[in-house]
């Protein structure tokens, strides 16, 4: 059925918006461009209701790519949404309240890394294996001072971490096709259980596009970041290792010796250090360099 002019009078926001609505109760309606109401809801929080992708029939409606879809909302107090949203799912029959939900498939997080390594497998290299942060209270103590939580995050802190560096020169191709290339690799699926996340963002979006990614999966932390041209001189040689089954180089001791008393891991990836700069391949907060060594640990395959 067609919204009628009680629905279309209420205020609104595009699907694709819906991190704006309010964080108040109410009933929902999502509708077309042609007016066609497509399901009607409830909730206690209307933008948590639909936050990220937790809402069971957005994948339903992403589907639709040729629709452009409105979330109207009416604001109810909590007690009233039981008895208003089965009054308005009978008046207005929404296409999609009580047909089945289909479950949606979802591919495990290695193949996903998996995936990824092979794609980069060519342009990038093993750092080194750092172990869990969580019994390095120094370094977790000076993370939270700079205000460098992402680092030390509940979930990573008892994780082994291995960090992945890209070497964006061995594509050959210029910047902006540099980007695309990253742009694909690391695009989110739908189809994953996790999907890689950027360090540092604002307003959901990069500050850099070479800033550290993460990826949890099978109780591992995996890093990936770039490294620039000034700091490759000093990698001598590669081994060979395998990380998710995938084999791909790692640099050599010698050269890992090299690149920890030259060079800082700050967000965009790994750096010469400069003069009034402490070396060890430390990891920079906003202010100060946090010293954290990285090592190379063997054959690594999960």
């Amino acid at each position: 059925m067609s919204a009628d002019e009680q629905i279309l009078q209420l205020p609104h926001i595009s699907l694709k918006s819906r991190t704006l609505l309010p964080e108040e109760s109410g009933i929902y309606y999502v509708v077309d461009e042609n007016s066609i109401i497509w399901y009607i809801g409830k909730a206690k929080n209307l933008r948590t209701r639909w936050t990220g992708d937790s809402h069971h029939r957005l994948d339903q409606l992403q589907k639709q790519r040729k629709k452009q879809f409105t979330i109207y909302y009416e604001l109810l107090p909590e007690s009233l949404l039981d008895i208003i949203e089965q009054q308005r799912i009978e008046h207005y029959s929404p296409q999609l309240n009580g047909t089945q939900v289909k479950a949606k498939k979802l591919a495990p997080t290695e193949r996903l890394l998996r995936e990824t390594l092979f794609s980069l497998a060519p342009y990038s290299f093993v750092l080194g294996v750092e172990s869990a942060r969580k019994e390095d209270l120094k370094f977790i103590e000076t993370s939270i001072y700079w205000q460098d939580n992402w680092r030390v995050k509940k979930a990573v802190l008892p994780l082994t971490l291995i960090h992945i560096c890209i070497n964006l020169s061995e594509l050959g191709y210029n910047w902006n096709s540099e980007m695309r290339f990253l742009r694909r690799i690391f695009r989110k699926r739908s189809n994953y259980y996790t999907n890689w996340e950027f360090a540092y963002t604002y307003k959901g979006k990069p500050i850099y596009e070479l800033a550290v990614r993460r990826l949890l999966v099978n109780g591992l932390v995996i890093e990936v970041y770039g490294i620039d041209r000034e700091a490759l001189q000093y990698i001598q040689g590669y081994d060979l290792t395998q990380v998710a089954n995938v084999e791909v180089r790692a640099v050599d001791e010698a050269s890992l010796a090299i690149l920890k008393n030259k060079c800082l891991l700050g967000i965009g990836g790994i750096s010469l250090a400069k003069d009034n700069q402490d070396g060890n391949c430390s990891t920079r907060g906003k202010k100060g360099a946090i010293n954290r060594e990285s090592f190379l640990n063997g054959l690594i395959s999960s």
